[in-house]
């Protein structure tokens, strides 16, 4: 009997939304790997039967080499070191499950600054050659907030070789950007990221980010965008995830996974599967005097004028929001480490 998710393989790429080894092993092979802050917080908190931090080595092993980069460097503190060993330390871990490429966030403090995350970006890319020497740098890729200034700094990045990939999207302009600064993949947000932090909160505007996804892939199609492809993020159903099927590439959290592992395509009776993909590439899905209307302004006024204009302005509301979010656990990361040094972890 064929799952949901074998079905998913057969028309889209599929990543795991996840820094724990033990889901990509069990529902794996994947392509991709992708993590952020929030996602590396959880898995650091987790205690064993004893009580005790699961990762209190990955943690102490992390401070160690932290303390021997601080003394070589000036741009990052003890703490925001060491969070970005955790990481990268985190996703080394489930290398051997997936195919493709690890992915791991930037620090979220610094999205508006250009040159702050350029050096963040280079330093995490050069964590993994530190890490693991026998890792290709093909298979490192860089996830930058979706702001004007981190889309600068993906442009600067992937003329270097860094391969990058734009998340907190919520715009078609943000994507047009994205793609025109060569980035590999973009992240529309399918649910604002607040759903992950406040239970029983729904995004209102949920059907018109889904729409957003494939209007997104189809613009690339149509405008010869052969560099940069979609990667829909922030899945709250699996109903969500089966509209998108045949999206180029979906990442998926780990309760989504177990899901759609066990329930069987035969009898699934719920949203049509690649139903958004279809409507978006039939004739009344598309809005060529919309697209070419957002064309027109980036166009004129170039630079951040217009860039946070997407859905009435809803898209710069989403992306500070989930700034702030991502930044309130970044905060979290560095207290670990603290305590950690504290406790001489």
């Amino acid at each position: 009997m064929t799952s949901l998710l074998d079905e998913l393989r057969g028309l889209s790429s599929v990543a795991c939304d996840t820094l724990d080894a033990e889901v990509a092993s069990r529902f794996g092979p994947f392509v991709d790997c992708t993590s952020n802050q929030a996602i590396a917080y959880n898995e650091l908190s987790k205690l064993d039967s004893d009580g005790k931090l699961v990762y209190q080595q990955l943690i102490h092993e992390s401070i160690e080499v932290a303390h021997w980069m601080f003394a070589k460097q000036s741009d990052a503190t003890l703490e925001e070191l060491a969070v970005e060993l955790m990481m990268v330390n985190l996703a080394l871990l489930i290398a051997p499950h997936i195919t493709g490429r690890l992915h791991i966030q930037t620090n979220p403090k610094l999205a508006y600054s250009t040159a702050k995350t350029i050096k963040n970006a280079e330093r995490v890319h050069s964590h993994f050659t530190h890490l693991s020497p026998s890792l290709s740098p093909s298979r490192i890729c860089i996830k930058i907030p979706s702001t004007h200034e981190g889309l600068l700094a993906c442009r600067h990045l992937e003329a270097k070789g860094i391969t990058t990939l734009a998340t907190t999207l919520f715009s078609l302009e943000q994507a047009i950007l994205a793609s025109a600064s060569s980035c590999r993949y973009v992240a529309p947000y399918v649910n604002e990221l607040k759903v992950h932090f406040e239970q029983g909160y729904v995004d209102p505007d949920r059907n018109n980010s889904l729409f957003l996804c494939g209007v997104i892939q189809e613009y690339f199609r149509r405008r010869g965008v052969g560099r940069t492809e979609v990667m829909a993020a922030s899945f709250v159903t699996v109903e969500e995830v089966m509209q998108l099927a045949g999206v180029r590439n979906l990442t998926i959290s780990p309760g989504l996974l177990e899901v759609l592992a066990g329930t069987k395509v035969e009898g699934w009776t719920g949203a049509t599967v690649g139903m958004v993909g279809r409507w978006v590439g039939g004739r009344g899905g598309w809005d060529e005097g919309r697209v070419r209307e957002v064309e027109r302004v980036r166009g004129m006024r170039g630079g951040e004028d217009g860039f946070y204009e997407g859905g009435g302005g809803r898209a710069e509301g989403k992306l500070v929001q989930a700034l702030n979010l991502f930044v309130g656990v970044q905060e979290g990361l560095e207290e670990v480490v603290r305590r950690g040094v504290k406790q001489g972890l």
